[in-house]
């Protein structure tokens, strides 16, 4: 049953804490994302330390709020980017050439191409012939890496239905391109399931992909090895043990570098929003809640990244409600606005919900449909948030506490 759990999870302090909060908030506001640094600091930690010698190429797409960007770029991150926004995203975060910025969409138009040409990128990824050719009638003077198809099934978003050259179509690459080819990236899906893919991927790039891509003249150094890890600090610690035995055995003066997106993304932010209004369920039975977001914002998660937030009531005491089956909506006229529906803590006018881990996949793909605004943002300067792992023992307690709410947690595929 979806009840306030703090007194299971919390220490006291922490509740006071998201009540101190809340207070900060604009009187206006109805929805709230809160940043952290601290958290980001933390994870950048957490991968130095987990991958001394893979060099982090943050995925922009995940998330481009230019506070995550200029932290990260404070540890000296570099950059996975797919569009001219997000270049110009990051450019506009620093004063100086650096850092580096790989141009990792693998099909571009070629306007992209020329412009990228007069950024200062010197690479961008490959996974075609037809690409190849292309690259070559725009006269791009850099540098490409072939992505190569890897297998990502048990990814929460798979793309190697869109993305990557099969054996055959990577040594055609090989044969035809006049392009230097200087490395070879793979991606095992976002959210990956299975660590081992990572193992899989790694072997084959370090042995074959090289070994074709010397046979055809080329000399390639950079491996990378993609994105897909998970910010969820167990699930982490497997993943990278495995990958770190995978690449022990790769020759010193190969350079190693990864996409990681949601593992530096989703601890950055936080979501609190607002009950707004509330009627009965249908047939007198249960509640319909609306709250002061939507499947069209922030919780554009939901459909487009799997995902199953979790929430709990920010109360001003430790009185229990009673719990009825329920359906929590978004805030726009779209009656499929749903976030979710089943037995949940009853709700009141002016309660404040706060969803931990919202920071990958949701700012990205929010829009101002049915105009509503975004949500504000504010910093948590004074560390006010729980840590990520304290984020993480709730949503696992909610979870296993409320295992019977239902999600509309993915689009139908048509391919």
């Amino acid at each position: 049953m979806a009840k306030n759990i703090f007194t299971s999870v919390f220490i006291d302090t922490t509740l006071k804490n998201l009540r101190q909060l809340v207070s900060s908030f604009p009187k206006s506001a109805g929805s709230v994302a809160v940043l952290s640094k601290h958290r980001i600091d933390t994870q950048w930690s957490t991968w130095t330390r987990a991958f001394p010698t893979i060099k982090p190429y943050y995925a922009v797409k995940c998330n481009p709020e230019p506070f995550l960007l200029q932290t990260l770029l404070q540890h000296g991150a570099n950059f996975d980017c797919a569009s001219l926004r997000e270049v110009h995203d990051v450019k506009n975060c620093i004063n100086t050439d650096s850092p580096e910025i790989l141009y990792a969409h693998p099909m571009k138009s070629e306007k992209d191409i020329r412009i990228i040409d007069t950024l200062g990128i010197k690479t961008t990824v490959i996974d075609s012939v037809e690409e190849c050719i292309k690259l070559e009638k725009c006269e791009w003077k850099g540098s490409a890496f072939i992505r190569v198809a890897v297998e990502d099934a048990g990814s929460k978003m798979p793309f190697s239905v869109k993305f990557g050259a099969s054996e055959k179509e990577f040594k055609n690459i090989a044969s035809i391109s006049k392009i230097p080819i200087s490395g070879v990236s793979f991606h095992v899906g976002s959210g990956c399931g299975d660590p081992l893919h990572y193992k899989d991927a790694i072997e084959f790039v370090t042995n074959d992909a090289f070994d074709i891509l010397r046979m055809y003249g080329h000399n390639p150094k950079v491996i990378d090895i993609g994105g897909g890890c998970s910010s969820h600090p167990e699930y982490f610690s497997k993943t990278a043990k495995i990958i770190q035995e995978a690449i022990e055995p790769i020759p010193k003066n190969r350079m190693l570098i990864a996409e990681p997106g949601r593992f530096f993304a989703k601890p950055s932010q936080d979501l609190f929003v607002k009950v707004i209004a509330k009627k009965r369920g249908q047939n007198g039975k249960g509640w319909r809640y609306v709250i002061d977001e939507s499947l069209y914002g922030q919780f554009s998660s939901i459909p487009f990244d799997h995902q199953k937030p979790v929430w709990l009531r920010i109360s001003t005491d430790n009185t229990e409600r009673r719990v009825s089956d329920s359906i929590l909506f978004g805030r726009t006229c779209d009656s499929l606005d749903v976030i979710a529906r089943g037995p949940m803590e009853d709700l009141e006018l002016g309660d404040w919900l706060y969803f931990p881990l919202m920071g990958a996949y949701t700012s990205a793909t929010a829009s101002e449909f049915n105009g509503f605004p975004k949500p504000a943002l504010v910093k948590d300067t004074e560390n006010l948030l729980p840590t990520l792992q304290q984020a993480v023992s709730i949503t696992n307690e909610f979870r296993r506490t409320n295992s019977t709410l239902k999600f509309s947690n993915a689009l139908v595929p048509i391919i």
